[in-house]
């Protein structure tokens, strides 16, 4: 079934144009996996559509990463003209690592430093009207005791929004460079639903959009879960990376007081996160929890989930953050465990300046459509089950929830029969990301006893996919066009490699003092980074899922290469020493390839883009505390996390994603994921496409 045809000639005319176009896009779904399933008949909803069009793998961009990927789609540029290169970034004038995806800013909050004095004039303005009225009555001792009540009015409006209103709001600014498809005028009128780099959401003509990847909950992080234990020998598992919050309770009967752990309080001019107060009782059987947490009253059983439940975080007089989260009492006995999930933003009640869609009206309308949804752009929580604090069983239930509601969404916008409707899934990828332990019997991690239950989890979720895909099919006439892509594979993640642990053993990386471990939320604190590095005597750094960089004089801080035959000399020793770097236990090379960034992109920002960019081979990845800029004791380490299969740091050729498409189409070799976007521009405006892909 895998169409790699002659191509048609340059000049071929592009078929009529489709009556609508359905784009189906699902995270992580791997070439190879997807082609023994269908020879072996368990996806025939996807056999279907390539007999009835056609199916060929996609090839992601260097590097293969989720918002790489997506944003090459949603562009139809490279990663050096969207500048989404990898989940991190650092600023070379200050070595300050931050999310590459989106940064952080200040902006005025309403009016600004002018909004006490504005509120004051509002409220003495509404309050001198019957003051006015009265002395043009001649009732003078009337008028002057509103007059007065006014004066007093003001100056407490103007005492409360000096102490409770902040004069500035922590804002997000989107790094994403380039014009998506779905703007253009041949998209019009579109629904885009959760595309990742999306946040803030942008207008446009037409158009309808719920942010995805990057919308934080309301912590401000990608997403931070909370774990209640009464069991006192707990400890998550070693090296979690990840936020986390662990609250330990002093008894595992009666009634015991904690905290739900809310926003960030020094937006608000205060000390530490906004806290919400929150009492367990158990029952005298112990076979129940009952949880008050401010207005929300709720009583689960052992193994039981919440509904979506309502979370108030009072700031001060004036300011409330409202949220909603769901529990999981995980046990009751003998020791109490209760699972939190982040804390979604409340679509009905956002703070100002606060969207999460475009218009910003829409992500409210889906609530009142559709329920609660989730709002965080991670959607499915990957952290806990990583960590130990949520059971295989309770993340599969998770996502089965997560994957009804969208189900049911997408079910109803296919029926709104918009000319473009854009609707990404997440959930392969995360079961991929920990469920690989299980198919894997030569992984660290592997499990034989859960692998008899969960071995086939990613194979399951390709099922569920194969089902959304024929539901969308049959619910679309036969002059409409349905495309299903992804926007990368999957390969086992056996071994750790960590550059920065190679630098320093060739010498590249010098370190003044030990390296300190870092984690995820060193990065949201703003914390110390490579404070054991002497630059002074560094020519190479590595961070980020396989960028290295130069510690280049006139570009970073503290740089000592020259530019010129200095930098290109040591790029071909560092490209030389990383492709021979070879496993000690396994004996194999961990590097596929070294990518010069000039190969790889048309154009770049020199003073962002890594200098070279490796490339991994399956069975090895970056380790967390190498994505983080951190050396640890050894170059290669055993990956016994649940985190088990990846594809962020490989070779872009050995973890293909999917393209399918209801429409005939042939292809002269395996096309990129921006061939794709050129494809669907040429089927939007009813051009030639450009190739390879050519619509027939």
């Amino acid at each position: 079934m895998h169409l790699i045809a002659v191509a048609l000639t340059a000049g071929a005319l592009a078929a009529a144009p489709p009556s609508r176009v359905v784009v189906l896009a699902f995270d992580g779904v791997d070439a190879g996996i997807v082609q023994s399933m269908m020879t072996a008949g368990r996806l025939p909803n996807l056999s279907a559509l390539a007999a009835r069009g056609g199916f060929s793998p996609l090839t992601p961009p260097v590097p293969p990463q989720t918002p790489v990927s997506w944003t090459s789609f949603s562009t139809g540029l490279d990663p050096g003209g969207h500048q989404i290169f990898d989940f991190l970034k650092r600023n070379p004038s200050d070595m300050t690592p931050t999310f590459a995806v989106a940064q952080d800013r200040e902006v005025p909050f309403l009016l600004g430093r002018k909004t006490p004095a504005a509120a004051a004039a509002a409220v003495a303005a509404i309050l001198l009207v019957p003051g006015a009225v009265f002395a043009g009555r001649r009732r003078r001792i009337a008028a002057a005791a509103f007059f007065l009540i006014a004066a007093g009015a003001a100056a407490a409006a103007f005492a409360a929004a000096s102490a409770w209103l902040p004069a500035t709001r922590p804002s997000i600014e989107s790094n994403r460079r380039g014009t998506t498809f779905w703007s253009e005028s041949t998209a019009r009128p579109a629904t885009v639903m959760r595309m990742p780099v999306t946040f803030p959401p942008e207008s446009f003509r037409g158009g309808r959009l719920l942010s995805g990847l990057g919308v934080p909950d309301l912590s401000g992080r990608i997403g931070k879960p909370a774990y209640y234990t009464s069991d006192p020998f707990f400890s998550p598992r070693e090296g979690n990376d990840f936020s986390i919050e662990i609250v330990r309770l002093e008894s595992n009967v009666g009634r015991q007081r904690t905290r739900i752990v809310g926003p960030p309080g020094q937006a608000f001019g205060r000390k530490g996160a906004i806290e919400l107060p929150m009492s367990l009782s158990v029952s005298s059987s112990r076979d129940r929890l009952s949880i008050e947490a401010g207005d929300s009253r709720l009583t689960l059983s052992a193994g039981q989930w919440s509904d979506w439940t309502s979370l108030a975080f009072r700031v001060n007089p004036l300011i409330t953050v409202h949220g909603y989260a769901r529990f999981l009492v995980e046990t009751i006995a003998p020791e109490i465990a209760l699972y939190v999930s982040p804390i979604q933003f409340d679509p009905e009640r956002l703070p100002p300046g606060f969207d999460i869609s475009a218009p910003s009206h829409y992500a409210k309308d889906l609530l009142r459509r559709f329920g609660r949804y989730k709002t965080m752009g991670w959607a499915i929580d990957t952290w806990s089950i990583q960590s130990g604090t949520l059971s295989e069983p309770a993340f599969l239930q998770d996502v089965a929830q997560t994957v009804t509601q969208d189900r049911r969404m997408l079910a109803s916008l296919v029926a709104e029969k918009r000319r473009l409707l854009v609707y990404y899934f997440e959930f392969p990828d995360r079961i991929a990301h920990v469920f690989w332990r299980f198919r894997d019997p030569e992984h660290p991690a592997y499990d034989a006893a859960l692998a008899a239950r969960y071995g086939d989890a990613v194979e399951k979720s390709y099922e569920t996919m194969d089902a959304i895909v024929g539901e969308t099919a049959r619910a679309l006439p036969s002059d409409a066009a349905l495309l299903v892509l992804s926007d990368h594979g999957f390969a086992t993640w056996r071994r750790s490699v960590n550059y920065d642990s190679w630098l320093v053993d060739q010498g590249y990386l010098v370190l003044k003092g030990n390296a300190r471990r870092q984690n995820l939320e060193a990065l949201f604190s703003r914390g110390a980074f490579w404070e054991a590095v002497d630059w002074s005597k560094s020519r190479a750094y590595a961070m980020g899922l396989g960028d290295v960089y130069v510690n280049l004089r006139g570009r970073e801080r503290d740089g000592i290469v020259s530019p010129g035959a200095d930098y290109e000399r040591l790029r071909k020793d560092l490209t030389r020493g990383l492709l021979e770097l070879t496993d000690p236990k396994t004996g194999e090379r961990a590097v596929s390839r070294v990518f010069k960034r000039e190969d790889v992109y048309q154009r770049y920002d020199p003073r962002l883009i890594p200098d070279l960019i490796v490339a991994n081979r399956p069975g090895y990845r970056v380790s967390w505390q190498a994505s983080l800029g951190v050396p640890t004791g050894s170059v290669f380490e055993d990956n016994r996390d649940v985190w088990s299969g990846d594809h962020c740091s490989l070779d872009p050729d050995l973890v293909r994603g999917v393209f399918f498409a209801s429409r005939p189409f042939s292809t002269s070799r395996v096309p990129g994921i921006t061939d794709a976007t050129a494809a669907l521009r040429a089927l939007l405006s009813g051009t030639a496409s450009p190739g390879p892909i050519l619509w027939k």
